[in-house]
């Protein structure tokens, strides 16, 4: 499937989903997954897809390549990363529900990444929307999973602390910076 930016894109907010839509065309809107109550106030009226939305676009697409996803998820993926990115109030970590890693990971935008769920051991799939000293936003780009009695959604944001995350194996070659945890004394 061929998609692609184009200057007659636009960002409006629907009252109606309670959600900020992309409008691509008269005949096709996409509808972000984050309520009203996690949007900057900014979103609720209407504006353009921007230069710099288009050139995210490509960044987080282009980083869904390395998941087991359809096209569509790939876009629904990279959009919702957009809106994430820059539209999204901001959050506290929420790190408690993954295990600490023994290296540090620097991670980088549109980053694919792997956290570890402290309950079972199970290996989750995220992606880099925001990059913090010490915490990311990222985003859930697998299906559903449960932690702790709370379902986590595909898109769905969260900030993680950066001693929690790795990347992903198939990406481990690929530019990692690491650091040695230091000992809190």
């Amino acid at each position: 499937m061929t998609f692609r930016p184009t200057d007659c894109w636009r960002w409006y907010f629907d009252s109606e989903y309670d959600s900020l839509m992309l409008e691509v065309s008269s005949e096709m809107l996409f509808r972000s997954c984050y309520p009203s109550k996690m949007l900057v106030p900014d979103v609720f009226g209407e504006f353009p897809f921007s230069v710099s939305d288009a050139t995210s676009y490509y960044q987080f697409y282009n980083s869904c390549q390395l998941l087991n996803l359809t096209d569509s998820q790939k876009i629904e993926l990279a959009i919702n990363a957009i809106v994430a990115a820059n539209f999204l109030k901001p959050q506290m970590p929420k790190s408690w529900y993954f295990s600490q890693q023994p290296m540090l990971y620097k991670p980088k935008i549109a980053d694919i990444v792997e956290v570890i769920l402290q309950e079972d051991g199970q290996k989750v799939c995220l992606m880099v929307v925001e990059v913090g000293e010490n915490a990311s936003l990222c985003i859930i780009a697998q299906p559903t999973f449960v932690a702790m009695n709370k379902t986590f959604s595909f898109s769905e944001a969260i900030k993680i602390m950066n001693d929690r995350l790795k990347p992903i194996e198939r990406n481990a070659v690929q530019h990692l910076e690491y650091q040695e945890l230091e000992a809190i004394s």
